[in-house]
């Protein structure tokens, strides 16, 4: 906990000083979070009243014409620790080409890729934390390439390390991107290596290697009155593969629609309702889902909706045997500031 905030706290004066001394240009971004969030557990009968704290900090800095560095923390009241987001060095070798390498996310369709400034939700959807809990997004040692084809067109690679040592990702993502539109199409392939388990008292399996995949397609379409997104997922659980000696698909589904409506007021600048539903299967063969329903109302105040009030309610139904059950009621209320 104390190893991130230490380096943040050498590394800010330290650009801060170069950037006066005229060599490098360097560029803060951040967002904080303060709020309720009123969170219901349908089957087990029980509401925590939880306060939301959450902020985060990322720092560009380019002390050379193609070197780039980037650095990012974040802090969440909930789990009360700072960790890091992103630490990586970029050097671009053409005007087109260029490698990171360091701690970083993976390029995996639009939610994972959405900015600061982009979500309008607290917590990401239930396709992105399945997703997690399966290893295949989150921050590891990471080597990448990008290369830009042209204005539209963006190819990225990579290779990732995980922490435990246990498993290693590729990643591939082909994207395009105009005004209006934004297409990604990106797969991240897991090698993991599961440890010895033991089936009776007799006898150990080996270590048994195996590997999985997760692809996504993400379609984004930006209108003058609405800005829509629709995020298809599909992939291969390796739980499934080690526990069971089966093979079980992943399958996600995820649109939203969000209207921002300019007031022309100096004060409230903008109204934004947001909706978006969510299907995500660990399992397709078994026909159990999990569907999320979220709404949501932003009112933006200030310059460019800088200090934001978000509203939202959302809710997941348990789909079992063709029987749906509610399992989780959720309302969050928080002030946002985006700098």
């Amino acid at each position: 906990m104390l190893r991130p905030l230490i380096l943040t706290l050498f590394l800010i004066p330290a650009i801060v000083f170069a950037e006066k001394k005229g060599k490098t240009d360097v560029k803060i971004e951040g967002i904080l979070e303060v709020g309720i969030d009123i969170n219901n557990r349908v089957d087990r009968d029980e509401t925590n009243y939880n306060k939301i704290g959450f902020g985060k900090i990322e720092v560009s800095a380019r002390p050379a014409k193609r070197v780039r560095a980037e650095f990012g923390f974040e802090y969440d009241r909930r789990d009360d620790v700072v960790v890091v987001d992103k630490l990586y060095g970029q050097y671009n070798f053409t005007d087109s080409d260029l490698i990171r390498a360091g701690y970083m996310k993976k390029a995996f369709g639009l939610e994972e890729k959405a900015g600061l400034d982009e979500r309008y939700f607290h917590r990401r959807s239930i396709i992105n934390s399945g997703l997690k809990d399966l290893f295949f997004l989150g921050h590891d040692l990471t080597l990448q390439y990008r290369h830009r084809f042209n204005e539209n067109w963006r190819l990225i690679g990579g290779f990732s390390w995980s922490e435990d040592k246990e498993h290693y990702l590729q990643n591939y993502s082909i994207e395009y991107g105009t005004k209006n539109i934004d297409l990604v199409l990106a797969t991240i392939v897991n090698f993991y290596t599961y440890p010895e388990r033991r089936i009776i008292a007799s006898y150990t399996t080996p270590k048994k290697n195996t590997s999985s995949f997760v692809s996504s397609l993400s379609f984004k379409r930006t209108a003058k009155l609405f800005v829509s997104e629709t995020e298809l997922t599909f992939g291969l659980n390796h739980e499934e593969i080690y526990l069971n000696d089966r093979n079980a698909y992943i399958f996600g589904l995820r649109m939203q629609e969000y209207f921002p409506i300019n007031t022309g007021a100096k004060t409230l600048r903008q109204v934004i309702p947001i909706t978006e539903a969510a299907l995500y299967s660990k399992d397709m063969e078994s026909k159990n889902f999990d569907a999320q329903l979220r709404a949501g109302l932003t009112f933006g105040f200030a310059k460019n909706s800088a200090f934001q009030w978000r509203n939202t309610y959302g809710a997941i139904l348990r789909i079992i045997d063709s029987e749906s059950e509610l399992t989780r009621r959720r309302f969050d209320s928080e002030v946002v500031v985006i700098f």
